[in-house]
């Protein structure tokens, strides 16, 4: 790996992402793909985050590096919720903090100048991502199905529901993760990556997401 601060943040972007899709081999592997879908979002948000940072590495690792969120309660206040004791003041709190001015989508556009076909992938994928994470009324039907006599059923046990395209994504979110760690100067042996993808794909079935390249 380089030393500089942009390979230094693509490390820990890709050691993250890693964790993210082990943690959702083993729900999917269990039957819990929609609940696994939500750990997918996040993967899928660190991607756009990464590849929008390699649109400029020393400026925006720099500035993500260097961010804290003041707003997030510290170890007094936590220690505070728990007992019940008086909160300490924090009049130092920032009502809003950001390290960049740019929210998601514009993230997204920007990152889509190196990896090809960002935004359109992202809106196929990411509204349903958060419908699974908000618990929206459109994602109902994953918990509920209705009967011809009006009669509801929980659907509370695991099954097989959206496996395939829930592993699909999780490995398409780490391979384009890690082909912008690569670009940021973490050594990543690429191919192999690729090659599971292409095999997730035609084993489940479903045409392959064309591979984000550096341009």
């Amino acid at each position: 790996m380089e030393s500089s601060p942009p390979a230094f943040l693509a490390s820990i972007f890709l050691v993250r992402s890693a964790r993210n899709l082990a943690a959702v081999l083993v729900l999917c592997e269990a039957g819990w793909a929609p609940e696994a879908q939500t750990l997918l979002r996040a993967m899928v948000e660190d991607m756009v985050t990464l590849a929008y940072i390699s649109t400029d590495p020393d400026k925006l690792a720099a500035a993500w590096l260097g961010f804290e969120n003041r707003r997030l309660p510290d170890r007094e206040e936590l220690f505070a919720a728990l007992t019940g004791a008086e909160p300490p003041d924090r009049a130092d709190r920032p009502r809003y903090e950001r390290w960049t001015k740019l929210g998601f989508n514009g993230m997204a556009e920007r990152a889509d100048t190196v990896v090809p076909g960002l935004t359109e992938y992202l809106g196929y994928v990411y509204p349903i991502l958060s419908d699974r994470a908000h618990g929206n009324t459109s994602a109902s039907g994953m918990y509920l199905r209705m009967h011809p006599d009006g009669s509801l059923e929980p659907l509370y046990l695991p099954s097989d529901t959206q496996l395939a395209i829930t592993l699909c994504n999780a490995v398409t979110a780490a391979y384009t993760t890690a082909e912008r760690a690569n670009a940021l100067g973490v050594t990543v042996d690429l191919p192999p990556i690729e090659s599971a993808e292409q095999r997730i794909y035609e084993a489940c079935g479903l045409p392959s997401m064309p591979q984000a390249h550096e341009s």
